[in-house]
Formats: C-alpha cells, sequence, structure tokens
C-alpha cells in the first residue's frame, strides 16, 4: 500500500464485535446510512457473515478471516501488536483509533508526576498518623522529562508536560523532529538527556525493534528518576527495572502496561511500594471516537486515498 493512495473501495456491509458494538453501529447508522452494518461475538465468522461482509470492526481478527469478503478491519483502539501478525500476507487494510487518547493518556502521566513532585503520597500517608512535616518543595518548572516515542500518544503526553511545566525532550529513531516538543534526539543520542531527567515516559508501540527496548542498559543512564510507561509492558524488561530500583537509578515507576494483563496476582509490581500499578486505564476509548475514526477511513477509502490512521502491516505501526 502506497502512503498516499489505495485502490478506491467504498465499503457496504460492515460487522461490528465488541462492547461498544451496539452503541457504534446505530451512530454509524445515523451518520453513514448507506453502510449496512450487523453486531456478532468475536470469534469465528459463521460462514453467512463471511460471505455477506466486507467490513470489519472489532479488537481481533476473527478466524476464517482470509476465507472471507472483507477487505478492511478497523480496530477500535490505538494498540495494533495484538493483530499484525494475524493480518501478514493480507490485502486487508487495516485502520485503528486514537480520537481524544493521546490528550487522556497525557493527563495521566501529568497527574502521576505532579503527585510525585508534590509528595502527596507521602503527606496521605502522614495524614493517617496525624504527623505535621512538610516536605521538600516540588521541583516542576524545567525539569526534563525524556519521552519515548513521538507519534500521537508521545507527542499527547509531551503537551500534557509541556503544559504543567516540564521540559520535554522526544526519543526517536533517527531523532526526526516532532513540533509538540521541546527537543527530539535519536535513541543513540539520549545518554546526557537520561542522565538529567526527572522522568522517563514509554510512550512507544510494539514491534521487534521496541519489546525490551527499556531494559538494564538504558535504565542504568537514569539517576533516581520517575519511570512511567503507557506504551506497550512488553518495552519494558520487568526484572530490569526492579534491579534499577534496588539501585536507585529509578526513584519511581508508574505502570499502566504490563507484559501480561491482568498483570497475575504473584507478581512482585503488586507488592513493592515503589511502583504504582494501574489496569490499563490511561487511554480509554469512548464509541465516539470509534465512530469518528470508521468515518474518516471510509471518507478516504471511498476517494482512492490511504485512511489518515492506516497501518503500515510490514512496519508493524
Amino acid at each position: 500500500m502506497s502512503s498516499h493512495h489505495v485502490d478506491a473501495f467504498a465499503p457496504r456491509r460492515m460487522l461490528l464485535a465488541g462492547r461498544d458494538a451496539e452503541r457504534v453501529a446505530a451512530d454509524l447508522a445515523r451518520a453513514l446510512p448507506e453502510l449496512e452494518t450487523r453486531t456478532v461475538r468475536h470469534g469465528p465468522l459463521t460462514e453467512e457473515d463471511a460471505a455477506w461482509a466486507d467490513s470489519y470492526v472489532g479488537f481481533t481478527v476473527p478466524p476464517g478471516l482470509e476465507r472471507s469478503g472483507i477487505r478492511w478491519m478497523h480496530l477500535p483502539m490505538a494498540g495494533v501488536d495484538r493483530v499484525v501478525a494475524d493480518l501478514a500476507g493480507t490485502d486487508v487494510v487495516l485502520t485503528r483509533t486514537v480520537g481524544a487518547m493521546p490528550r487522556r493518556i497525557g493527563s495521566y502521566v501529568l497527574a502521576h508526576l505532579l503527585a510525585d513532585a508534590w509528595h502527596l503520597r507521602e503527606y496521605a500517608a502522614q495524614q493517617l498518623v496525624a504527623r505535621w512535616e512538610p516536605l521538600g518543595p516540588a521541583r516542576v518548572e524545567g525539569s526534563t522529562a525524556v519521552v519515548l516515542g513521538t507519534g500521537e500518544i508521545g507527542s499527547g503526553v509531551a503537551g500534557a508536560l509541556r503544559a504543567g511545566g516540564y521540559r520535554t525532550v522526544g526519543v526517536n529513531t533517527r531523532g526526526t523532529a516532532a513540533p509538540a516538543f521541546d527537543d527530539v534526539v535519536a535513541l543513540t543520542d539520549a545518554g546526557p538527556h537520561l542522565a538529567e531527567c526527572a522522568a522517563l515516559v514509554g510512550a512507544l508501540p510494539l514491534t521487534d525493534a521496541t519489546r525490551g527496548l527499556i531494559d538494564a542498559g538504558l535504565l542504568a543512564r537514569l539517576d533516581s528518576a520517575v519511570v512511567v510507561n503507557v506504551g506497550r509492558g512488553a518495552s519494558l524488561v520487568p526484572d530490569d527495572l526492579r534491579a534499577a530500583l534496588d539501585a536507585g537509578h529509578v526513584r519511581r515507576a508508574v505502570l499502566d502496561v504490563h507484559e501480561t494483563e491482568p498483570l497475575p496476582a504473584e507478581d512482585w509490581r503488586w507488592r513493592d511500594p515503589r511502583v504504582t500499578v494501574t489496569p490499563h486505564i490511561s487511554g480509554p476509548t469512548e464509541p465516539q471516537d470509534v465512530v469518528e475514526a470508521v468515518l474518516g477511513a471510509y471518507e478516504a477509502l471511498t476517494a482512492g486515498r490511504r485512511p489518515p490512521l492506516a497501518v503500515d502491516l510490514g512496519r508493524g505501526y
């Protein structure tokens, strides 16, 4: 698929699966009456549905898709790593949903960094024992936050952090400029920024290149920083994080994404007081986000243009 052109394709019959499928279908019926919809359960397609549909909305690739008439699949989420491998070698156009997710994730990251800077956890513990002990002043203005990943999510994080007073340095493969950041550097040039940063934020998609990227070597460059991961859990090596906490390279970790979800109850991260675990809630996708993304992709496909949120199956994002 070229970067600008695809064969014109006017979707007419769409299957929708997932928790908001009925709501999304109803909204699409009002906004795009020429598109017929059916809601189905996640899982294998019936022979009738496989023959009827030319497009599909769902969180997973339905078994049997390759034997169907489906030419376009839309994900009601931003992360695509769970489905790219299943679509490899097909001509299916894959699109995804971003919506307000970057802004929501940015607010999550800012909330945790400000809570740390203002010692809110410590003050909450003091309150329980009626202890009056002012701690050090919050140092936010001018503090550096390094963000791994400069795409939509990383840019949303940078926008929130800059508004909160942080200086933001984005890190990507080649140091390609991104307007949301104060500065952008290549990963190979990130060392000095990692050494001085107050926070390191993982906002990476999961690819072969990013799996395990936040490892012992990278974490050892930090000096008592807060690590926040809102990208993909498998980009961070848990045992290396634990060692970096013990060594003082990392002072605190805030983890919203995990290599296994739900995080197993016996995992050390649940009980380590230096770690905050949240259940993958920083970037919820609302039904309206999905509807708007589907409408945008539909308009592009019918005009023979590559949809703005189309995924390059070869690159994995």
